[in-house]
């Protein structure tokens, strides 16, 4: 077993625009230039991993189009080697991220992204012997094929010993796709839902009631994050509540993801749970004060030298 993240999820070209409003029906606001940055949620956390020095492999489908030439080219100009498998019947996913202060607005030309029919037969080339995988909900939760597609690889990799984080990435909350996270959940290890997300699982899930429910099917530790409040931690021995510091933020757009990295970071490189969600909130608030998503990550040596660090340690508490 290799000592590197298989990455199983999305791919974007997000179009980023900042206004002051929203629009009244049939009205118009107006913005700057709009900024075009590569995301979806699997390309970030795969940037993120790359950028902290994690070795990892990234495993999803784009169209045959311009989108995807994009995408391929920014991953260049940031030193990151990508190639995914192409589709010649699909298109490239692409995301309108409207920014009205800090909060955003998603409009999705995903109904047939190309990494929503990902078959076992597109990922022939992929390992999956990789000591850790992460996997991303958005996927499984918008494709049948890539839900079918990547809870095979999910099985594998667990059987063969492979530790499994999951965010769940909950943009559909109808009853397929609760009960799809479902089946993920008894594989899973670290799980790392948004606040919002583990409510509304445990409100609907016919299996999943409380946190210790989800303990008991097999997560060992779940990460929830907050936003501005920071982060949690539940597990079955232990439990910690992280304060958020005080960014300067400019765009929220792919925090999450960059918490995620950072976290699948900590654990890959032996830290305690304490450091790893301290370093995960330095790491996604940084993100923040910066325009896109994976794009604007920084390196690992910005994240450990961050004033950050300090302000969130004094105000961990255990919970």
């Amino acid at each position: 077993m290799s000592d590197s993240v298989l990455v199983l999820g999305d791919v974007n070209v997000d179009i980023i625009g900042k206004f002051d409003g929203f629009p009244s029906p049939g009205d118009s606001v107006y913005s700057d230039n709009p900024v075009l940055r590569s995301g979806g949620s699997g390309l970030n956390t795969f940037v993120g991993l790359k950028k902290l020095g994690v070795e990892a492999e990234f495993a999803t489908m784009v169209g045959k189009d311009l989108f995807a030439d994009f995408i391929k080219k920014d991953l260049s100009e940031m030193g990151i080697e990508f190639n995914p498998k192409v589709s010649p019947s699909y298109p490239t996913g692409v995301v309108f991220s409207l920014s009205v202060g800090n909060e955003r607005t998603f409009f999705s030309f995903r109904k047939n992204a190309a990494d929503i029919h990902i078959t076992e037969a597109d990922l022939a080339e992929i390992t999956d012997n990789a000591s850790t995988l992460y996997l991303t909900g958005i996927s499984i939760v918008e494709g049948i094929e890539t839900f079918e597609t990547f809870l095979e690889v999910v099985k594998r990799v667990k059987t063969s010993g492979a530790r499994v984080f999951f965010d769940p990435n909950m943009r559909k909350i109808d009853p397929v796709s609760i009960s799809r996270i479902e089946h993920l959940i008894p594989y899973v290890d670290v799980f790392l839902p948004a606040r919002d997300e583990l409510s509304v699982l445990l409100s609907k899930s016919s299996k999943f009631r409380f946190c210790s429910e989800l303990l008991e099917a097999g997560v060992t530790d779940i990460w929830v994050k907050k936003g501005a409040k920071g982060c949690s931690l539940i597990s079955r021995e232990r439990g910690f509540d992280f304060p958020a510091p005080r960014a300067k933020v400019l765009d929220c757009t792919g925090a999450g993801d960059a918490f995620n990295a950072a976290v699948v970071w900590g654990y890959l490189n032996g830290l305690d749970v304490k450091e790893t969600g301290i370093y995960a909130n330095v790491y996604a608030a940084i993100s923040t004060e910066r325009l896109g998503a994976a794009t604007s990550y920084p390196d690992k040596e910005c994240m450990l030298k961050s004033g950050y660090y300090k302000s969130i340690k004094t105000g961990v508490k255990v919970s």
